[in-house]
C-alpha cells in the first residue's frame, strides 16, 4: 500500500480517499488549560519554545492564542510560520498584523521546497492550477464571512458568461480541489472557505476590480433572504427559525458594513436592516442591532419606502429595552406606520409591544386599552406563538395590577399556545408556581446555550440567572449561588444584571446575610425606578417575600439606611455583593 497527498483525487484504480483535517481548534475563553487542549495550540506553543524557551501558555495569553489559532484555521504551516515571530511581536501584535497575513508569515525555513516557504507560494500554486472560471467563482466566493449555502453561491458568484448551473459545477470542483470546504448536516450542507484562503481570494477580487460589485450582489442577496426572516420568527418554532437565518449572522454583519458603509448602498442596507430585526432580538445581539438600527435610521428619507421606516422603528424599539422611554417612542412610531399603511399584523404586533412595555413602566391604565386594541389583529394573523406572547404579556399586566385568578387563565392559554409552536414555556412555569417544570426547563436552556456558536455569553447569563432565581424560591441556596456566580457577569456584560437582583437579595436574606440582602434591594429599587420600569411577577413575588424578611430584622430607620446604600453603590459593587457568600 502506498500513500500520497494531493489536493484532489487522483481518479486512478484503488483510489481510497481520506480527508486531512485542521488540528482541532480551542473555544474561546480565559482558562489556559481549556485553551491548552486544542490541537492548534499544542503545535503553536511547541514551536513557540524553539524561539522563546521560556514561552508559556498563561492566563494572560491564553485568549490571544486562542484567537490567532482560530483566525489560521488550524493549518500546521501557517501556525508554525506564526510561531517563528514571537521573538520579535507579542501575540497581540501578531493577531492584529493577521489582515496581511501573506506578508507576516513569510517563512526563513530555506530548506523547504520553493512553493512550501510561504502561505502565499502556497495558495499560488494551487490557484495557477485552476481554470478561469474556477478562479472567478473562488475570487467571488470570497465576500462571504460566514460560509454559504449552494443558493448564495449561485447567485452571488454568477454572471452572463458562468450561469447559476456552472457555479453548482465550478463549487463541487473547488471542493474536490479542497480549497472550499464542505460541511454537511441535517439541516443540509454548508460551504465555506478556510480564512487563510478567503484572504487569499479577497486580494484576487481586488485585483479584478470586481469588489464593489459583487459585494453589492451579496448584500442584495441577502437583503432579499431576510424579506421574510420577522414573519417566519413570528410563525415558525424557534429551532426552525435558528437553522434557517443564525447561520448567516455575519454575511449580514458584512453586507450592512458594506452597504451603509463604503457601498454607499443606502436602500439596500436599510432593507436589511429592519429585515434582519429579529436575528439581532433572538440571538440575541440588542446592542449592535439597536446601533444598526440607529444608523439605517439616520440614512432614511422621504424615498425610503414605508414599510422600510415602519420595520425600522418596530425592531429599534424591541431592542431598546431596558430604556422603556425610548422603547416606548419607537413603537408609537412604528405603530402609527403601520396603521397607515394597514398592515394588521405589523400594526397589531407593534401594539402589543408598546403595550408590553407601557405595563414593563408600570404605565397600567394606558396599556390595557392598547392591549384590546392589538387583540383581533393579531387573532387575524393566525400566528400561535403571537398569540402566545400576546396572553402571556397580557397575564403580566393583570398579575402586576393584583388580578392573579385571571393572570393564570392567560398564563394558561399561552403555556398551550406554546406547546403548539415549540417555544420555551419557562417564563409561565415559573410564573404560575409550576417550580419543577422551571427548574428542568431552564437547566435545560442553560446546557443549549453552553452548545450554541452564537451569543452564548448573553443566553447562558439569561439562562443561569433565572436558575438562580428558581434555586432560591425553592430554598436550595448553594445551588442558586453557583448558578449566579457563572450567570450575573454575563448579565452585566449586556447591560441586565440589575433585573436579577431581586432573587439574589432573597438568597441573601435566606442565608442569613440581611444586611447585604437590604442593600441589593436598595439598589434594584433605584434602579427599576431609574429605568421606569415595573417588576414583572417573578421579579415582584421575590421582592414581596424579602420585604417580609427585611421588615422582621430591622427598625424603619435602619433599614431605609441600609436601602439608601444600596441605591449608592455602583452596578458592580452591588454584583459583588449579591455572589459573596
Amino acid at each position: 500500500m502506498r500513500g500520497a497527498t494531493s489536493r484532489e483525487p487522483l481518479h486512478v484504480a484503488g483510489e481510497q480517499i481520506y480527508p486531512l483535517q485542521s488540528l482541532s481548534l480551542p473555544e474561546p475563553s480565559t482558562d489556559a488549560e481549556a485553551v491548552g487542549r486544542s490541537e492548534a495550540v499544542q503545535l503553536f506553543v511547541e514551536r513557540a519554545r524553539r524561539q522563546l524557551p521560556d514561552f508559556e501558555l498563561t492566563t494572560a495569553r491564553a485568549s490571544a492564542v486562542a484567537n490567532l489559532c482560530v483566525h489560521l484555521d488550524g493549518i500546521p504551516l501557517a501556525l508554525e510560520l506564526a510561531a517563528a515571530r514571537v521573538r520579535s511581536l507579542s501575540i497581540e501584535q501578531i493577531n492584529a498584523r493577521l489582515n496581511d497575513r501573506f506578508k507576516l508569515l513569510t517563512s526563513g525555513m530555506r530548506a523547504a521546497l520553493p512553493r512550501q516557504q510561504t502561505l502565499r507560494a502556497t495558495l499560488d500554486w494551487s490557484f495557477d492550477l485552476l481554470g478561469e472560471q474556477e478562479r472567478v467563482v473562488l475570487r467571488r466566493l470570497a465576500v462571504f464571512p460566514g460560509g454559504f449555502t449552494l443558493e448564495a453561491a449561485s447567485a452571488v458568484a454568477s454572471n452572463a458568461v458562468i450561469d447559476q448551473f456552472a457555479v453548482i459545477d465550478l463549487l463541487s470542483q473547488l471542493v474536490a480541489r479542497s480549497l472550499v470546504i464542505a460541511d454537511t448536516a441535517d439541516a443540509g450542507t454548508r460551504y465555506r472557505l478556510l480564512e487563510t484562503t478567503r484572504a487569499y481570494a479577497l486580494e484576487k477580487l481586488i485585483e479584478a476590480e470586481e469588489t464593489d460589485g459583487i459585494r453589492r450582489r451579496h448584500a442584495q442577496y441577502f437583503r432579499e433572504m431576510f424579506e421574510d426572516a420577522n414573519d417566519d420568527w413570528m410563525r415558525i418554532p424557534e429551532a426552525e427559525w435558528r437553522a434557517a437565518y443564525a447561520p448567516e449572522l455575519d454575511n449580514v454583519r458584512a453586507a450592512l458594513d458594506w452597504a451603509l458603509g463604503a457601498g454607499a448602498a443606502s436602500a439596500i442596507g436599510i432593507g436589511l436592516v429592519g429585515g434582519s430585526g429579529s436575528i439581532w432580538l433572538e440571538l440575541p445581539l440588542r446592542i449592535e442591532g439597536r446601533r444598526r438600527l440607529e444608523a439605517a435610521i439616520a440614512r432614511a428619507d422621504a424615498q425610503t419606502p414605508e414599510p422600510d421606516r415602519a420595520r425600522l422603528w418596530l425592531w429599534l424599539g424591541l431592542l431598546s429595552r431596558p430604556t422603556p422611554a425610548e422603547a416606548v417612542a419607537a413603537l408609537e412610531q412604528a405603530s402609527k406606520l403601520y396603521r397607515r399603511m394597514g398592515d394588521f399584523s405589523g400594526a397589531g404586533f407593534s401594539l402589543m409591544q408598546l403595550a408590553a412595555e407601557l405595563t414593563y413602566m408600570g404605565r397600567f391604565e394606558q396599556a390595557m386599552p392598547i392591549f384590546a386594541e392589538a387583540f383581533p389583529l393579531l387573532e387575524r394573523t393566525g400566528s400561535p406563538k403571537l398569540m402566545a406572547e400576546y396572553f402571556l404579556a397580557l397575564g403580566t399586566l393583570k398579575a402586576l395590577t393584583g388580578d392573579l385568578a385571571s393572570a393564570r387563565l392567560d398564563y394558561e392559554k399561552a403555556a398551550s399556545l406554546c406547546e403548539k409552536t415549540g417555544a420555551e414555556r419557562l417564563e409561565t412555569n415559573w410564573m404560575t408556581g409550576d417550580l419543577d417544570a422551571a427548574l428542568a426547563g431552564y437547566r435545560e436552556a442553560v446546557m443549549l446555550a453552553r452548545k450554541s456558536p452564537v451569543a452564548r455569553r448573553i443566553a447562558l447569563g439569561a439562562g443561569l440567572t433565572n436558575l438562580a432565581g428558581v434555586h432560591t424560591e425553592r430554598g436550595e441556596l448553594c445551588e442558586a449561588l453557583l448558578a449566579a456566580r457563572e450567570g450575573l457577569p454575563l448579565r452585566n456584560e449586556g447591560g441586565f444584571a440589575w433585573v436579577t437582583l431581586d432573587h439574589l437579595a432573597l438568597r441573601a436574606a435566606l442565608a442569613g446575610k440581611t444586611a447585604n440582602a437590604a442593600r441589593l434591594a436598595g439598589h434594584a429599587d433605584y434602579l427599576f425606578a431609574a429605568n421606569e420600569s415595573a417588576r414583572q411577577p417573578n421579579e415582584a413575588r421575590s421582592r414581596e417575600r424579602l420585604q417580609g424578611l427585611l421588615i422582621e430584622n430591622f427598625s424603619p430607620g435602619e433599614l431605609e439606611r441600609l436601602l439608601e446604600e444600596g441605591a449608592q453603590m455602583s452596578e458592580d459593587e452591588a454584583c459583588r455583593m449579591a455572589l459573596e457568600e
